[in-house]
């Protein structure tokens, strides 16, 4: 008996791996990121890889498709090294592979290409895959550690962003993100009733604890690890908010450490709002011509700030009309991941 077709959409980064598993023949997906730190024991990934064929491949043909970021991380020698090592890691494998390309789409993984187009591409996935949708749009990806920028005018993606140091010299790509950003690269002090609080530079807390004080990012939805490595509890957050402002958490405090959490959320969606503004107005008429489209684990700012602007938005899953639960991890949650596994079964398909 021939067997159906299985589409796996991967997002390999530095800190998270990301997976859509599409399947053929009907609307089914499953949505899975799960937390391989690539600078720990390299066949951490192989062991993901292996773990999610085993338990498919005797009912499906397995297809995958592989984009990444984590290409980066400090564990390889250059961006080169770990585009190929983490694709050696699909290559051992007894099944059908493609790579995502900037320049050419969805190829075969043996195919010869320039790592540069590989390394770092799942944004311009997003840009591909909505540029049919709409006329207008800008998408923003909120992750765990960056932002993502994509601008599509008259159907047509003008991001001039070809790699992370042209992102982040045209503000396309922001090193800013919801969870594993620290907070000192947000904010470096804040006043209060007259009084200056400084924040130490040292990881002794991220965004991640901010967002769960002031209940924005559930625990649930928050797959990075905390910066002391203990619990994700709202206690637990304002704990290390309090000592990377050169205290100790009591309940004492707590009201003012509630009033310093909404100083830094407002800081910090103030600097991205600007960054969004200075790319609409630079590159739209009026703000009536073009769609705000969200994603990523902090989806809810860029609505806030949609709102906050009168623009017109809608959240990934609700623009390509998707069938969703809120309650567990889904598409506008890993984009790149669940766009990819759908070009994957269109090519096929």
């Amino acid at each position: 008996m021939k067997k159906n077709n299985l589409y796996i959409g991967w997002d390999i980064g530095g800190a998270h791996t990301k997976f859509t598993i599409s399947f053929q023949k009907n609307d089914r997906y499953l949505c899975k990121i799960i937390l391989n730190e690539l600078w720990r024991p390299k066949k951490s990934l192989s062991l993901i890889i292996n773990k999610v064929h085993e338990k498919y491949h005797d009912k499906f043909n397995i297809i995958n498709a592989i984009t990444m970021s984590g290409e980066m991380s400090d564990i390889f020698k250059d961006r080169k090294e770990g585009v190929n090592q983490i694709l050696s890691s699909f290559k051992s494998k007894n099944v059908t592979s493609y790579i995502y390309n900037i320049d050419e789409g969805l190829i075969p993984i043996d195919s010869k290409f320039k790592h540069l187009s590989v390394a770092s591409a799942n944004w311009h996935i997003i840009a591909k895959y909505l540029s049919d949708y709409h006329k207008n749009i800008v998408a923003i990806d909120i992750g765990s550690t960056t932002t993502d920028i994509i601008l599509i005018k008259n159907f047509k993606c003008i991001n001039k962003r070809k790699d992370d140091f042209s992102g982040l010299r045209s503000l396309e790509l922001l090193y800013t993100g919801v969870l594993r950003t620290p907070i000192y690269s947000v904010v470096q002090n804040l006043s209060i009733d007259k009084k200056t609080y400084h924040v130490i530079p040292e990881d002794f807390a991220t965004m991640s604890d901010i967002y769960r004080i002031l209940s924005i990012i559930p625990a649930k939805f928050n797959y990075s690890t905390t910066a002391d490595a203990k619990h994700k509890t709202i206690k637990d957050s304002f704990i290390r908010l309090a000592r990377i402002f050169g205290f100790d958490y009591s309940h004492l405090n707590k009201s003012l450490l509630s009033r310093l959490a909404k100083k830094i959320h407002t800081v910090h969606l103030g600097k991205i709002s600007c960054t969004i503004k200075s790319h609409i107005t630079k590159n739209f008429d009026s703000k009536n011509n073009f769609k705000i489209v969200g994603m990523g684990v902090g989806q809810e700012l860029v609505k806030s700030i949609a709102n906050k602007n009168k623009w017109d938005y809608s959240s990934l899953n609700n623009f390509i009309n998707i069938n969703y639960d809120k309650n567990i991890t889904n598409p506008s949650d890993l984009a790149p991941s669940y766009l990819l596994s759908r070009l994957l079964k269109d090519y096929h398909e």
